[in-house]
This record gives structure tokens, sequence and C-alpha cells, in this order.
């Protein structure tokens, strides 16, 4: 389950970092190509702060948070992905319990979900890190003037995707609760 999350991950990751280069190497600032019948629209904008430019102004604030909450993702990723577990092993015979270590295998959409996310964020980390800045590519013309202006990336549709797909597993489990067994 993890070697193929992994591969997932790589790929994903991949692809939205390949087409930022090339958006960033054969499109001009202002350009705009239009596809399915010009209802989406691949455009080049960067993005210098968080979502919709907030804090563009503020470099060095955007970076430190930037480092912050990929460390964190790391550390969520970590205790996510672990492939083991600290089992705790009981009294025998007068003897002392131990402590041994057991494989765990996560729920599949819980690790799915991170799994999109994840790669979403290492994207746009990667892009924040090393460019300085979030090329953004993706426009939807929707016919509302302040929609048609905002424009993403693949690893913003990761990052929705998969956060949408842990919200609606934990849901599931808060609603469906099985007797006699926790919700991981």
């Amino acid at each position: 389950m993890i070697s193929s999350m992994l591969v997932i991950f790589a790929s994903l990751l991949g692809i939205d970092v390949l087409i930022k280069q090339q958006v960033e190497e054969n499109i001009e600032p202002g350009e705009e190509k239009e596809l399915a019948g010009g209802r989406i629209v691949i455009r080049k904008v960067y993005n210098r702060g968080f979502l919709m430019n907030i804090l563009d102004g503020k470099p060095k604030v955007v970076r430190y948070a930037t480092i912050v909450s990929g460390i964190g993702l790391l550390i969520w990723d970590i205790l996510t992905f672990l492939p083991v577990r600290i089992i705790r092993t009981a009294r025998v015979d007068g003897k002392a319990g131990g402590i041994r270590l057991g494989i765990r295998r996560g729920p599949y959409l819980r690790q799915f979900g991170m799994t999109l996310l994840s790669a979403g964020a290492a994207s746009n980390i990667f892009d924040r890190l090393v460019r300085g800045r979030v090329i953004d590519y993706i426009g939807i013309r929707t016919g509302e003037r302040h929609l048609d202006r905002i424009t993403a990336n693949l690893g913003d549709c990761f990052i929705a995707c998969g956060g949408l797909i842990l919200m609606l597993r934990d849901l599931v489990c808060q609603l469906i609760i099985i007797p006699g067994r926790r919700t991981p």
C-alpha cells in the first residue's frame, strides 16, 4: 500500500512540476490558450503570496510559513504512512510486559487523500522555495468576471481533492460507527 501511494505521489508531483515548467518556458504573461471550446484557459500567473496573492508583499513571511507548513505536512505524512505501530504486551505469568512493533495498514481513503494533498502541497512548496513564487496556469471561464480571474494549478486541485476526501471520510466514520470498533 505504501509503495503504491509513493508512486502516485511522485507521479502527481512530477506531472504538476513538469506542466509548470512548460508554462514557464512557453507561455508569455498575459497570453492565453483556450481549451474545451474556450471554457478552460491556460495562462501564466505568478502567485508570490498565498491563495489569491494574500501576503504577496511579505515574501519572508510567505517563505517561513511555507517551510513551517512543509515540516508540519511531513510530520503528518510520517504519522499517516508509518508502517509500524508500537504494541504493549501484557504481563504474563508474573513476567513484565514489553513493547513490540507490529505492522499497521492505515485506511486506504485516508492514505489516498493524504497522498493527493501532499503531492499538491509539495509541488507548491517546491515552486515557492526554488522559484520564489508559485506558477498558476489553469483558468475556467464561467461568465462571471470575478471567477474568471481565478487561476490555479494542478497542485491546488490535488490539495482540494485530497482535503475533500479526508473530510468526507472522517465525516462518514463519525456518522457510521461500527459497534465495538474504534474509528481510525
